[in-house]
């Protein structure tokens, strides 16, 4: 395998500098040449130092030296998000297959918690309740996991946004609040900021509750205001259009619950014609159906 050292060197001969020119004000010339043939290594310290002097993340490093392609972890949730977008619960299978496969071969938990997430989308796809096939024990060690990790990194993240389905809401609302403190540090990181956001708005979802319960009192009420409050702070970026449409629709349901019914569903029906006009027919024809059930709720209610 390449080692960095040499996808360095690498990148500073495209961006024409010298050793002598990189290396100046940093560390020793000597220094930084026996790191790009491998003879030493570095600390993160002077390496952030070394890539901000060639105008360059972290992650666009490991992008060119991964050969252009994106790492493991972000290949993994693309193809778990492929499938469950296109509803292709064979893909989903196979995923799960080889994660279990893993897991036996190796006893690392992580494959585990692979497992649960994948049976959870499966379980959507297909319409079977989660419960069935999956043991309390498992989803309690999973919540044992998040809580004992003290530093979360992107992988934290993106596994408790994709298992939140499976924790009750005691810990979803422990569990959530302790991924936005966490995302604080990475503030600067544009992927954990989307991740979080995502978890903010799926957390304001669990908490809304399915259709069904949509007449009955609202018992989250103190709780989705403090979430609407940390994605207000997070400020999704205008250029967001999709993710600026969903806060609108899932604003538009808290206003619905609390009884405005105008408001909630001109700005639900407002979001429904901006994913439209992005192409997103399949949503806006899913938020159009949720916005039906409501209204058919309230009638009955009424």
């Amino acid at each position: 395998m390449k080692a960095y050292g040499e996808t360095l060197r690498q990148i500073r001969e495209q961006k024409g500098l010298t050793l002598k020119e990189l290396a100046d004000g940093i560390c020793s010339i000597s220094f930084l040449s026996k790191f790009e043939r491998s003879d030493s290594d570095i600390t993160l310290r002077l390496f952030t130092r070394v890539l901000d002097k060639l105008m360059m993340s972290f992650d666009e490093f490991l992008f060119v030296h991964n050969e252009f392609k994106a790492g493991q972890l972000e290949r993994f949730f693309k193809a778990i998000g492929n499938a469950y977008n296109q509803n292709d619960s064979d893909a989903l299978r196979k995923l799960k297959e080889q994660e279990k496969k893993k897991w036996k071969q190796s006893g690392l938990e992580m494959y585990k918690h692979h497992v649960l997430m994948l049976q959870m989308y499966e379980s959507i796809i297909d319409n079977k309740a989660m419960v069935e096939e999956v043991h309390k024990e498992d989803i309690q060690r999973l919540a044992d996991y998040f809580f004992n990790v003290e530093v979360w990194g992107q992988y934290e993240f993106m596994l408790y946004n994709a298992t939140m389905l499976f924790l009750d809401a005691d810990m979803v609302l422990q569990l959530s609040r302790t991924a936005y403190e966490k995302s604080i540090r990475y503030e600067e990181f544009q992927k954990v900021n989307e991740v979080t956001g995502t978890i903010l708005m799926n957390t304001i979802i669990y908490l809304l509750g399915p259709v069904n319960k949509f007449t009955n009192e609202m018992k989250f009420q103190a709780e989705l205001g403090e979430f609407f409050s940390y994605l207000n702070a997070l400020s999704v970026p205008e250029h967001k259009l999709f993710e600026r449409a969903t806060l609108l629709q899932l604003k538009g349901a808290y206003k619905l619950r609390i009884g405005e019914s105008e408001l909630g569903t001109a700005m639900i029906q407002k979001a429904i014609h901006i994913y439209t006009e992005l192409g997103a027919v399949g949503q806006a024809n899913h938020i159009e159906n949720y916005l039906e059930q409501i209204m058919a709720y309230q009638e009955t209610d009424s």
